[in-house]
């Protein structure tokens, strides 16, 4: 698409839920990044990931592509 975002850019989740994350790179390498919730996971060009990660502790996260911060890849993660 030539667009650098998470779809979707915020996401709202549960104490104690699971979820099942995909993550797709379309052509080049991109991380997920959550430092407060010790989450790093990579995805080559044209590949694709999937974790799974349970939320137990509720606030506010950012999440980051760090080789594209400065083209706007970023996101929210709320977890209540």
């Amino acid at each position: 698409s030539g667009e650098y975002k998470f779809d979707p850019a915020e996401m709202t989740f549960s104490v104690g839920e699971t979820i099942e994350f995909t993550l797709t790179s379309e052509t080049e390498y991109h991380t997920f990044e959550v430092d407060d919730l010790e989450i790093f996971r990579e995805v080559e060009a044209e590949d694709t990931d999937t974790f799974i990660f349970t939320f137990d502790k509720p606030g506010r996260y950012e999440l980051l592509c760090t080789p594209h911060l400065t083209q706007g890849m970023s996101g929210v993660i709320i977890v209540q």
